[in-house]
């Protein structure tokens, strides 16, 4: 029984020495990639683990910590990451296409004062999963709104294929191009 109790603190102390002070206490930021590409699934498998990202299937460990500020504008700031996010994001589920268009009418709106607002990558997107539910029945923080379930992300898998973040399961796919919501990002760094 002590051995097994010896056992469970090293692997406390070790996660938090190596996963959550570093992320949270380090006062680095975490730079992720903000340009769209074309990404595999063995790239995925390897940010997740890059950046301890959570994915119910792939990473069932990962356990990023962010920082979230609520900016009081309908944005979201993670100080850990840089980047600045909507709050609440698309009314309703819209094509991939469809997503661009959004963007470029957050931009042309100048929502909550920018003209720089994206479809965030894949990594950026996977910042924000949490490793249980935590918003509702969501793993994603509860500053968050609920709506957006399933977020498209600015990269591609293939020929008419996007990665995506599933809130609702904890978990980043591809799919052919359907009905996704969108929570857009600008980078403050």
């Amino acid at each position: 029984m002590k051995r097994m109790i010896s056992g469970f603190l090293v692997a406390v102390v070790f996660i938090l020495l190596t996963v959550y002070i570093p992320n949270a206490m380090s006062g680095d930021p975490v730079n992720l990639r903000s340009q769209a590409k074309q990404i595999l699934d063995k790239d995925v498998m390897v940010m997740l683990k890059k950046y301890n990202f959570f994915d119910k299937t792939k990473n069932e460990t990962g356990a990023f910590v962010n920082d979230f500020v609520d900016n009081g504008d309908d944005t979201v700031t993670d100080r850990v990451t840089g980047l600045m996010w909507q709050k609440d994001g698309s009314s309703e589920g819209m094509t991939w296409a469809n997503a661009k268009a959004y963007v470029n009418k957050l931009n042309s709106d100048r929502f909550a004062g920018y003209s720089d607002w994206r479809l965030p990558t894949i990594e950026e997107l996977a910042s924000l999963m949490k490793s249980s539910k935590a918003n509702g029945d969501l793993y994603i923080d509860p500053i968050f709104s609920e709506k957006q379930t399933f977020c498209w992300s600015a990269d591609t898998f293939g020929p008419g294929t996007a990665w995506y973040a599933s809130f609702k399961t904890g978990m980043i796919r591809h799919v052919y191009f359907f009905f996704y919501d969108v929570r857009a990002t600008r980078s403050i760094q």
